[in-house]
């Protein structure tokens, strides 16, 4: 909902009803929009609108996104509105938009380059390349991206296997030995099912690789913790640099793997030994 502090609306001009209006007509757009954008589509002067912020109790357009911004919970709909809004209120012209979305890529991973750990990275690789079995627990938006990782280790020979969270956490626990390795995709917040595994971890002993942009949750104490930032809280979380951690660990391990390159041409001459069948 539109929010507007209390004021002296009795001496809105006929522009200002109009840009009133499409205020409380076009709340979601109002997030990737700037205020020329406004003017052009009420069809009055950018000097017009803004005049009119402050007659709501605003400093300017922006002043007043933040304020419906602040109104809102870290929903997903909310992250969507707050990053279109930062995308929008940049320098760049609103055509750029696309140009702005990729600088803020590149933001999420130089943070992330700032923060983690090139020997967690080897330590994850080491134990991913040497572990016979290996289990995923990644809901949510890193389902995805845990599964480009089961596609591309699958080359190597590494199978993974991956859990259900809920009570069917319990059928793939009740499995995991010493020997074995965990990979848990812990982002936003730590789930009761990361608890479970961690807690677990504590009593069978078996190794664990996090990837988290939780820094203060106890979730380093693991063999190896992977920071990935993906955004403020507030806004649309990216995959961009969890992807680029896990592209980074999947070269490393075909470093460590003495047979990749051997199973990798395994695989070029099944392709050619069946393409008659099946063609790629």
């Amino acid at each position: 909902m539109i929010y507007l502090s209390d004021s002296n609306q009795g001496g809105f001009t006929k522009a200002d009803h109009l840009i009133l209006n499409y205020l409380m007509s076009n709340e979601t757009a109002l997030y990737c929009e700037t205020a020329s954008d406004i003017s052009k589509k009420v069809g009055v002067s950018l000097a017009t609108v803004g005049r009119f912020w402050p007659k709501i109790g605003f400093l300017n357009f922006k002043e007043f996104k933040r304020a419906q911004l602040s109104q809102s919970s870290t929903t997903p709909a909310s992250k969507v509105k707050n990053t279109l809004s930062s995308l929008a209120d940049s320098d760049r012209e609103p055509s750029d938009w696309m140009v702005n979305n990729i600088d803020m890529q590149v933001n999420t991973l130089e943070k992330t380059m700032k923060l983690i750990s090139p020997e967690a990275i080897e330590t994850a690789a080491h134990l991913i390349a040497q572990k016979q079995k290996i289990y995923v627990f990644a809901p949510d938006a890193s389902f995805g991206i845990a599964h480009v990782m089961k596609y591309r280790l699958r080359r190597f020979g590494i199978e993974l296997i991956f859990m259900e969270g809920g009570s069917a956490l319990y059928e793939s626990l009740n499995n995991i030995r010493k020997e074995d390795l965990v990979l848990i995709f812990c982002f936003g917040r730590v789930l009761a099912e990361t608890t479970v595994l961690l807690a677990q971890k504590s009593h069978v002993g078996f190794s664990c690789v996090i990837f988290s942009d939780l820094l203060a949750n106890g979730l380093q104490n693991s063999e190896a913790f992977l920071y990935c930032y993906r955004g403020e809280p507030t806004e649309y979380h990216s995959m961009v640099s969890l992807m680029a951690v896990v592209d980074s660990l999947i070269i490393k391990i075909a470093m460590e793997s003495f047979d990749s390159m051997a199973r990798i041409n395994q695989l070029n001459d099944l392709r050619n030994k069946y393409q008659k069948y099946i063609r790629r």
